[in-house]
């Protein structure tokens, strides 16, 4: 019986492990999602929707360059006017968070928390592919 029990537990831990890296590989180019309910806290409300709106720009175009499509001139530079206005948004919502958030109930801030974690994790993909693409890489310099 021992044997039986000594023989599942090493399975269930080999089965752990291959899950745990095949989730780690796959989950590199996964993209993230907004949050599905809202914190009904206005500000902070806005700031999750322009965060995703400006997000959901970087991510199709970094896919477009990854996969060596060539992207004319005149629909890069709308698309950049389009992302400026969502940064402008954005910076009008900042002030305005930090009072909501204290002036409502706990749940929603707990709830507007989780939220601007989720637009903090887009927010930082949009920051480092625009670092990317306006600095260039090391492959880059080297050629």
């Amino acid at each position: 019986m021992k044997i039986l029990q000594s023989k599942y537990q090493k399975n269930v831990i080999i089965l752990l492990i291959i899950g745990l890296i095949s989730t780690s590989i796959w989950s590199q180019d996964i993209r993230v999602k907004p949050p599905k309910n809202k914190s009904k806290i206005t500000s902070v409300d806005n700031f999750v929707k322009h965060s995703f709106e400006l997000y959901h720009k970087v991510f199709v175009y970094d896919s477009l360059v990854k996969a060596g499509v060539d992207i004319p001139a005149d629909l890069e530079d709308e698309l950049m006017e389009r992302a400026q206005s969502d940064v402008d948004s954005l910076w009008q919502e900042i002030p305005n968070i930090a009072e909501d958030i204290s002036d409502a109930s706990f749940m929603r801030q707990a709830k507007a928390t989780f939220n601007l974690n989720r637009s903090k994790k887009a927010l930082k993909f949009c920051m480092l592919s625009v670092k990317a693409y306006v600095l260039g890489t090391e492959e880059d310099d080297d050629n």
